[in-house]
Formats: C-alpha cells, sequence, structure tokens
C-alpha cells in the first residue's frame, strides 16, 4: 500500500472512529506532508522506517528542512507526536511490525506565557469600529471572542440556534476542540453588541437556510482566515505599535478571570479544556502580587 493510501485510512481512523476535529485531522495531515518530503529525499519505504530514520527526520526538521521556515521546538514535538500516532495506528491495523518511535523522546519544550491585552485595550478596540453593517458583525466577533473566550475556529461555527438570547443567556460551543461540547453564559455586554449585529444581519445577502452566526459580504459562512485581516486593520488603527492576534481575547478572557478571582476549575470549564494543567498556563502572578509576598517576610 502507498504512503498517501495508508495516510487515507488514517485520516478516515481519525475522522469516523476517534471523531477528532476537521481543525486537529488537518494539523495531523500537515505535519505527515513534512514526514513524506523526508521519506522521499532519503528514499525510505515508510514501512521500513526504524528508530534511525525518525531521528534523522527529527534532527532535519529541526533544522528548518522539509518546511517554509525553521521550526519551534514546540512545532517539532508536535509533529513527532503526529508521527508516532500514525505508526500506533499502522501498527494496530497490522500495516507494519513495530512502532518506530518507541523510546525516542519528545525535544523538550519551554512553556510560554500567553500575552493578553487590559480590558479597557479590548474596550478600545471594540468602541473603533465604525456603525456600518461590518463595522457592527466585526465588532461583535471580537466581543464574543473577548467576553466569552471562544476560539476563532468555534466563532466561524456559531450558528444561530446556539445562541440564547433571553433569560440566562447563553452561547453553546458545539464540537469545540477535542469534539467537546460547553455553555458559556453572556454577560450584558456582549449581549448588547451580539443583539445590535443581528438586528442587521438581513441586510447582509444571507440565503434564508443559511444559519451561521456571522457571514460574509455576500452571505455565506465568515471564514476563519478572515478575522485575523480584520482585526490587523482594525487595531493599527488603536494600537499601531501593537501585534494583537485574535487568540489573545481568549487568553485575556482567562487570565483577567482568574486575576478576579474565578476559580481555575470554572475557567477550565469556560474554556473547554480538557487537562486543568492547560489552563494552568493563565496564573500569571503580577508584580503587585510578587511584591505582596515578599513583603510577608518583613519583621
Amino acid at each position: 500500500m502507498k504512503f498517501n493510501e495508508s495516510v487515507e485510512r488514517f485520516k478516515e481512523n481519525m475522522e469516523f472512529v476517534r471523531n477528532m476535529s476537521s481543525n486537529t485531522i488537518g494539523a495531523y495531515l500537515s505535519d505527515l506532508r513534512h514526514f513524506e518530503r523526508f521519506l522521499n529525499s532519503h528514499d525510505i519505504d515508510y514501512t521500513t522506517v526504524k528508530r534511525r530514520d525518525i531521528e534523522l527526520f527529527v534532527k532535519e526538521y529541526s533544522q528548518g528542512k522539509y518546511s517554509k521556515k525553521r521550526p519551534s521546538a514546540t512545532t517539532v514535538a508536535r509533529n513527532l507526536s503526529t508521527i508516532r500516532s500514525f505508526y500506533t495506528f499502522l501498527y494496530i491495523s497490522g500495516m507494519v511490525g513495530k512502532v518506530p518511535t518507541e523510546l525516542i523522546k519528545n525535544p523538550k519544550t519551554r512553556r510560554r506565557i500567553p500575552d493578553y491585552i487590559s480590558h479597557d485595550e479590548v474596550m478600545e478596540i471594540l468602541s473603533s469600529f465604525k456603525e456600518t453593517n461590518l463595522g457592527k458583525r466585526n465588532r461583535a466577533v471580537v466581543a464574543t471572542m473577548y467576553f466569552c473566550g471562544l476560539r476563532v475556529s468555534e466563532v466561524c461555527k456559531l450558528r444561530l440556534g446556539d445562541l440564547r438570547l433571553g433569560s440566562s443567556p447563553a452561547v453553546r460551543v458545539m464540537s469545540g476542540k477535542g469534539n467537546r461540547d460547553r455553555e458559556v453564559p453572556m454577560n450584558d455586554q456582549v449581549l448588547t453588541i451580539l443583539k445590535d449585529y443581528l438586528s442587521i444581519r438581513k441586510d447582509f445577502p444571507v440565503d434564508e437556510y443559511e444559519d451561521h452566526v456571522f457571514v460574509g459580504t455576500r452571505g455565506e459562512p465568515m471564514a476563519r482566515n478572515v478575522i485575523p485581516k480584520v482585526l490587523n486593520t482594525q487595531v493599527k488603527l488603536v494600537y499601531p505599535d501593537k501585534r494583537i492576534h485574535p487568540h489573545l481575547f481568549r487568553h485575556s478572557f482567562a487570565t483577567q478571570l482568574l486575576q478576579k478571582g474565578a476559580s481555575i476549575k470554572t475557567v477550565q470549564e469556560l474554556l473547554g479544556h480538557a487537562n486543568l494543567a492547560t489552563t494552568s498556563i493563565y496564573l500569571h502572578i503580577t508584580d503587585k502580587e510578587k511584591r505582596a509576598a515578599v513583603q510577608l517576610l518583613s519583621d
């Protein structure tokens, strides 16, 4: 069986057996394309790959081969994890005799503390959108990412039926990362901004059967690659020296909730994290808190 055919079987397993999200599957397939370039460059049959071949791939990939730019240690570790999953699938399926990634450790990675911006900065950005149909839509997108902690992909997949705008307003996130569903309450600020957008949504050329919350200028579901472009244009008007990416609003949501006293368990559920350790990266300690802690030792 050819490499591409095995990858296709792996893809079907991820999609229909493991029920993985389309974004995760796409990332796995991208990683395997890097590995395929390695195999082709060394004329190696994927069914006969040995441990030393995997180690050589990790070395060369870390040096910038097989990708457009030199990857970070985190990206290298993710690629190795993908290859490990791929060969585990091949082994279970009887297509290879062993898993060549056994005993190979992931490269050490440095856990970065996520960047975030202040509440005032977010409000400055939200207030900078024009009172046009596109301005109201874009303001609602940013507000949903910040006040509800949604990922870009989750915002784009929202359906009208996922919004509860009456009593106990909330947004329902269906099949989030890891295919986990969750419900996030909405406060008055995001509710007002969303209602303002929804009141003019009909002005977009939306088909009667189109129920995505956020739509494009042709009435199509808003594509995830549009949001960074919209955000970059808007942020430059307010903070020309800042680089603000969409995920920063999710980081800010989590960080500010913890700083204001929300429990880490609550924030974990709001973010849809499977592991509490993932949420713990948002436990920033401010300089003020550090100074207060040191003062405890004073006479």
